[in-house]
């Protein structure tokens, strides 16, 4: 893969996460009612997987991988926390959330690999 290949993936996998927030992570029964949570329902921490999936996206561009590795493991660790959280209830933008962060960390390690060979 090219170097502009590899900007234009991380950023795409990056605007994926951000998207991916805004989608079903949680089902909950308020009420008596099934209910669903997305990460601006959750607030918190959850927002620190907005800011991570944004930074990812921005690093992805300048090619700062070491700081995409950090960003991609905050994203994936956050999320993991969710999914042990969630249990049974968890939804399947958490688990995509989830695929996301790590095939982001992989790509970055492989980036980071390429540049320092």
């Amino acid at each position: 893969m090219n170097k502009n290949n590899r900007k234009i993936t991380g950023t795409i996998l990056g605007v994926f996460g951000i998207i991916l927030w805004f989608m079903l992570m949680a089902y909950v029964d308020f009420m008596g009612e099934e209910a669903y949570q997305a990460g601006n329902h959750i607030g918190g921490i959850a927002y620190l997987l907005l800011f991570a999936s944004l930074a990812y996206a921005a690093l992805s561009w300048f090619e700062q991988h070491i700081p995409r590795i950090i960003a991609g493991t905050v994203t994936s660790l956050i999320s993991l926390l969710f999914v042990i959280q969630a249990g049974s209830s968890g939804a399947w933008g958490l688990y995509v959330l989830m695929l996301v962060s790590i095939v982001s960390i992989v790509l970055a390690v492989r980036d980071q690999k390429a540049v320092t060979n």
